[in-house]
């Protein structure tokens, strides 16, 4: 007779989970619109999987859970509990809770599929309140920070450099886009990614204008190369370590700002640039305040704003606000995104 074969282990189980909602390569846009959710990167997928084995570890060594739909919402509490007191900071105890959530969401894709039953262990709201995270901090560069790091880094380097800040690339879409994706109409150059799979953090499509007096730089960078090729020849590490050796000669703290400050600097200067374009100017710039003022203080981003032209001036701003979330890859109404990348 043939060996009888075991029930999957509990680490298996949960990768089997986390590969069904494997959506790597997939428009998110589009499925957003087919209302169907999932893990988007190569990143992701591992810090999730990571976390959920994790979990599953020690609720099989705590509670002796050898199959994920035993879990349930007391074993999700209690590894929560047990995460805050050996200290583990909120923003950790809260990308764990995402990470939960996507176990249930294969869980239960799977129960679907097999025609099971569905297996709720994740509570309805998070057990790791906002409020315990680290308030947002200006992590963007100074012009004149930027200017000097672009000035002791190799060229390769200084052009990346400025395709961070310049277009709000992470380092990886920096060292990945393509001369395909810059394209130019009557309006002049703009990055284009329909597809971004391997590019974009998630595969997410990315439309952002390239600005005038950056034109002349990025033409440079696009001379003589085919539509397939990589706009630098140069991996993300390399610019890392080149950055980080710049601001050590030139004196420069990155207080963990990496290359993550370049994005940041955009970010702040685009949202400057598109209220003056808008003639808010000063009053933009107050609302801003006061809407993250409001998220600070655990409020509605349009808490007291009652009056018509209170409710006008947030509408613009809002929508200034998710123009640039979009060109950085961001979704609408990230308010707590716009804390750390917009608020001075």
């Amino acid at each position: 007779m043939g060996k009888r074969r075991g029930k999957p282990s509990l680490a298996y189980q949960v990768k089997t989970c986390i590969e069904e909602i494997d959506k790597i390569g997939q428009s998110k846009r589009v499925l957003r619109k087919e209302e169907q959710h999932g893990i988007h990167s190569i990143e992701q997928k591992r810090h999730t999987l990571n976390a959920c084995q994790n979990f599953a570890a020690w609720t099989k060594e705590t509670y002796g859970i050898k199959q994920l739909f035993h879990l349930t919402e007391q074993h999700y509490k209690a590894y929560l509990d047990h995460l805050k007191m050996k200290g583990t900071g909120a923003g950790h105890r809260r990308n764990v809770e995402t990470a939960l959530r996507h176990l249930q969401k294969g869980l239960n894709a799977r129960s679907e599929r097999f025609g099971k039953g569905k297996v709720i262990f994740t509570p309805e709201k998070r057990l790791t309140a906002y409020k315990e995270l680290k308030r947002a901090e200006n992590r963007s560069y100074s012009d004149e920070e930027y200017k000097t790091i672009r000035n002791n880094v190799p060229d390769a380097v200084r052009q990346a450099v400025g395709l961070m800040r310049e277009l709000g690339l992470r380092v990886k879409e920096a060292a990945n886009v393509r001369v395909e994706h810059f394209v130019r109409n009557q309006d002049g150059w703009r990055l284009s990614i329909e597809n971004g799979s391997g590019i974009t953090k998630g595969g997410r499509f990315r439309e952002t204008p390239v600005p005038k007096a950056f034109e002349p730089e990025m033409e440079g960078m696009l001379h003589g190369k085919d539509p397939e090729q990589k706009v630098l020849p140069i991996k993300a590490d390399t610019i890392r370590r080149a950055v980080n050796l710049a601001c050590k000669k030139a004196d420069i703290v990155q207080d963990r700002r990496g290359c993550h400050g370049f994005r940041h600097a955009y970010a702040r200067g685009r949202v400057e640039t598109l209220m003056k374009d808008q003639g808010l100017n000063e009053r933009g710039d107050r609302m801003l305040h006061r809407i993250l003022t409001n998220r600070t203080e655990r409020k509605q981003a349009d808490y007291g704003m009652v009056s018509k032209e209170d409710k006008k001036l947030f509408k613009k701003v809002r929508e200034v606000v998710n123009t640039v979330h979009s060109e950085i890859g961001h979704g609408k109404d990230r308010w707590d995104l716009a804390e750390v990348y917009m608020k001075n």
